[in-house]
């Protein structure tokens, strides 16, 4: 008798923990959205080249934390340093033919206003030699008429008279001289100042070479930023997830070499069955189970609802491919984790629980 009653308390204990259990789930099942189709995700930084090389070496390894910045591969680049060797060989050339043309112009302008000053000073000079004899030649004027007049009332020799006769002929003569001589010195004024010509000529090589100066500048930044491209660095503060090329491959532009993330920045991504995404809304409470920490429990709370189904954007998840999901669509959630372990990986599976009722705590 005692045994039977001992079975029949197991039997009845053993009922009414089942009873309790299924009432327990049920009531969760009502009160919660549940996904086991859900993994850790983070963003991920695909570093591609943006030329086309052969990778000289490569500066990381998998696992290695880098700063912003931080050179992680190095192409082949000797053929870019070579060219902006020549080009500023070619660029210290113009500099020194600019420089020439420069000391050409300076020594010219030098000379051709010496010239100019002296020349305008010589112009001044006959003018004045000029009027002087033009005084003198308008003073023997009136000697002759004196002499003249004496002479025809006998009062001084005929000799007298042709003297200063002689005199007048000769300072006329000096005249034309003075008067060809101004003439000869502003003819060559005007070839000198026709010279300044010249100045413009070299002004104008001056702007040329300015010109081919500036372009070959240009041509030595534009390879320097090519010369940049040959050194890959991490657009942010991450680790090595993985490398793809190593040294010696050649990589075309836009082939991924290395792959890392932000190990401070992770998600859930929850694929949610159609049926029961209208019970799902941003700010709701989660319960997260991750597979590779089965004896801990994570919290979360939703933070984004996609608007396109996994079938839409074309995106694999678990049960995708499965019969039990076959024809099934399922709308992405994001859920940002309260508590992320330090070992978190990208792709990790979880599962997670979603709270539909923000009065009724379970957990």
């Amino acid at each position: 008798m005692a045994s039977k009653r001992v079975v029949k308390a197991i039997i009845f204990l053993a009922v009414f923990g089942a009873f309790t259990v299924a009432t327990y789930e049920t009531f969760f099942w009502f009160t919660h959205v549940y996904e086991n189709d859900a993994r850790v995700e983070t963003d991920l930084s695909q570093i591609s080249s943006q030329v086309n090389g052969k990778i000289e070496k490569i500066l990381v390894t998998e696992g290695q934390y880098v700063k912003i910045g931080e050179p992680l591969v190095k192409l082949v680049d000797s053929d870019i340093s070579l060219k902006i060797k020549a080009l500023k060989t070619d660029l210290d050339l113009k500099k020194a033919e600019k420089l020439k043309l420069i000391s050409e112009k300076i020594a010219f302008e030098t000379e051709l206003s010496f010239k100019l000053k002296t020349q305008n000073q010589k112009i001044k000079t006959i003018k004045m030699e000029q009027n002087a004899v033009k005084d003198r030649l308008e003073l023997a004027k009136k000697n002759i008429k004196r002499v003249e007049f004496l002479f025809q009332k006998e009062l001084v020799a005929e000799e007298k008279m042709n003297l200063e006769k002689d005199k007048f002929l000769v300072l006329k003569g000096d005249l034309a001289i003075k008067s060809a001589q101004i003439a000869v010195a502003e003819k060559e004024l005007l070839e000198l100042i026709a010279k300044q010509k010249q100045k413009d000529v070299i002004d104008e090589k001056i702007k040329i070479l300015d010109v081919e100066y500036s372009r070959i500048e240009d041509r030595i930044n534009l390879q320097k930023i090519e010369l940049g491209y040959r050194l890959l660095r991490s657009p942010i503060n991450g680790v090595i997830g993985r490398i793809h090329k190593f040294g010696g491959e050649y990589v075309e532009d836009g082939v991924n070499v290395v792959t890392l993330h932000n190990p401070l920045q992770f998600w859930i991504e929850a694929y949610v069955d159609e049926s029961q995404i209208r019970h799902v809304e941003i700010g709701k409470k989660v319960l997260i189970d991750l597979e590779a920490f089965p004896f801990q429990d994570f919290f979360g709370v939703v933070s984004h609802i996609g608007n396109l189904t996994t079938t839409q954007t074309g995106l694999k998840t678990r049960t995708s491919a499965s019969s039990f999901g076959g024809g099934i669509e399922r709308v992405p959630v994001r859920i940002k984790m309260e508590n992320p372990p330090k070992s978190l990986a990208p792709g990790m599976q979880a599962s997670v629980n979603i709270r539909i009722y923000d009065g009724i705590k379970l957990w």
